[in-house]
């Protein structure tokens, strides 16, 4: 229900995991000491839950970052967008034959996911998710 919304938390270097696994979240939250942010009216008086009313996935993300008050984590493009793991900067010569030709001659800084070995890079994606999430940059830019 909320992959959209995770997505947009791990761009922002927020800690976010993701599972459609049910009831069973509930026994995972709790081990991990997580709050679980859902669209689920089953699981909307939950203890540790946060039911979220918004569809739209940018309106959630700032009112999880208002709710929370995690402002002051936010540190963009530091986590995996994929598994959630903190990113790594890693050397041009590393990525090459793992990124297509054109951005290995083109782009000159790249991280890397150390668990999944996704690798990261500034290009049109890049672009295309920080204006998926500029109101919250800007909200952040302002206090």
């Amino acid at each position: 229900m909320l992959g959209k919304l995770c997505k947009l938390l791990r761009t922002c270097g927020i800690d976010a995991s993701y599972s459609n696994e049910g009831m069973a979240i509930l026994l995972d939250a709790r081990r991990e000491q997580r709050v679980i942010l859902t669209r689920n009216t089953h699981l909307r008086d939950k203890k540790d839950v946060c039911f979220l009313e918004l569809s739209d996935p940018r309106e959630q993300l700032e009112n999880v970052i208002e709710h929370f008050k995690l402002r002051k984590e936010i540190h963009l493009f530091s986590r995996c967008i994929e598994c959630n793991a903190e990113l790594e900067s890693v050397s041009k010569t590393s990525v090459k034959g793992k990124v297509p030709y054109f951005t290995y001659k083109n782009f000159q800084q790249f991280a890397q996911c150390p668990q999944c070995g996704r690798v990261y890079w500034k290009g049109s994606h890049y672009k295309k998710m920080l204006e998926e999430i500029k109101y919250v940059i800007k909200q952040e830019n302002s206090k």
